[in-house]
């Protein structure tokens, strides 16, 4: 590989993930002299602040919450805090859930990965924060995350008797690679 012309090389690994870059780098002076440089940001995501009453029927109606921005490269861990409460009383049913999207030919994006409860039900009545780091390693919505993708983040209230979900401070701190050739 170390004779490759660099456009062809770079070709290569351009398929690669970011740490197998960098792992082929490892393997001689030259081969990590013709590497592209891989190296991590954080972004911070933001989600808008809600109160939203249950539904009156029988059956919950998940909505969406915001989407993401269009990912650059993949992912290596996302962070995500927010303070939240359910007002009402019986079964907790508040619930906030992330899905991986990823753009398709007809322009509708196609469902990858879902984590269908980041912390679980929301307490009630006490306000309450919450906190959840998902890794690459830990689950595929992270791990099959890739540049063009994107995140869209849903919320579900709940359905039947007077509940209310209330989010604040809704936060996602994502580590992103990103590779300059």
């Amino acid at each position: 590989m170390e004779r490759l012309c660099i456009p062809l090389l770079h070709r290569i690994i351009s398929f690669l993930h970011p740490e197998d870059i960098v792992r082929l780098g490892r393997t001689s002076r030259r081969m990590h002299a013709m590497m592209p440089e891989v190296t991590l940001i954080t972004e911070l995501w933001k989600g808008p602040d809600f109160d939203i009453p249950s539904r009156s029927c029988g059956h919950s109606h998940p909505e969406l919450y915001f989407d993401g921005p269009i990912l650059l490269s993949t992912v290596k861990d996302m962070e995500l805090s927010v303070v939240w409460q359910e007002k009402g009383h019986g079964d907790r049913k508040g619930n906030l859930f992330v899905t991986l999207m990823r753009p398709t030919a007809n322009g509708e994006p196609k469902q990858i990965a879902k984590h269908p409860s980041l912390f679980g039900f929301a307490e009630h009545p006490q306000k309450t924060k919450a906190y959840k780091m998902i890794r690459r390693s830990d689950h595929p919505v992270v791990a099959k995350a890739k540049a063009g993708d994107f995140y869209r983040f849903m919320r579900d209230a709940g359905s039947g008797g007077p509940h209310k979900l209330k989010v604040k401070n809704f936060q996602v701190q994502a580590t992103v690679y990103t590779v300059v050739y």
